[in-house]
């Protein structure tokens, strides 16, 4: 009997253990296009941190645009694709931490194409990934 009362104690603490070990799920609109990333909770706390209006940020528009396009150099299908927008946001729930999400245009296959770009103010970059329409 004691064994049993304590295999729910030890499931429970494991079941919240590895909970935590999940990314958190980011969802951003960029126009109308709902883009997803997964950022682990340790890429955040290893950022560098940034208050508006008490400085500027720590990693500028221009770094981290040279970061994006050293990421997708390797990227044949990312050849001659050009830049729509950059934006500063807030991640969720995250209050003194902050990303760019970067939205390039690749021409593949003659048709453009939008790829989505995080860049934390550490300066690592996930990938965004473009929510498929609903089909109506």
């Amino acid at each position: 009997m004691l064994l049993k009362m304590l295999a729910l104690p030890a499931v429970l603490f494991s079941v919240t253990l590895h909970a935590s070990e999940l990314p958190i799920e980011i969802i951003e609109y960029v126009d109308q296009t709902k883009v997803v990333t997964f950022i682990n909770e340790e890429d955040i706390d290893k950022t560098v941190v940034w208050v508006p209006f008490e400085g500027p940020p720590p990693l500028t528009i221009a770094e981290a645009l040279a970061l994006v396009q050293k990421f997708i150099a390797p990227d044949p299908e990312m050849a001659g694709s050009q830049l729509t927008e950059i934006e500063l946001r807030r991640i969720p729930h995250h209050e003194i931490h902050w990303h760019y999400v970067v939205r390039m245009k690749a021409h593949t296959r003659d048709k453009p194409r939008s790829r989505f770009f995080i860049v934390l103010m550490n300066g690592k970059i996930i990938q965004g990934l473009r929510e498929p329409e609903a089909i109506k």
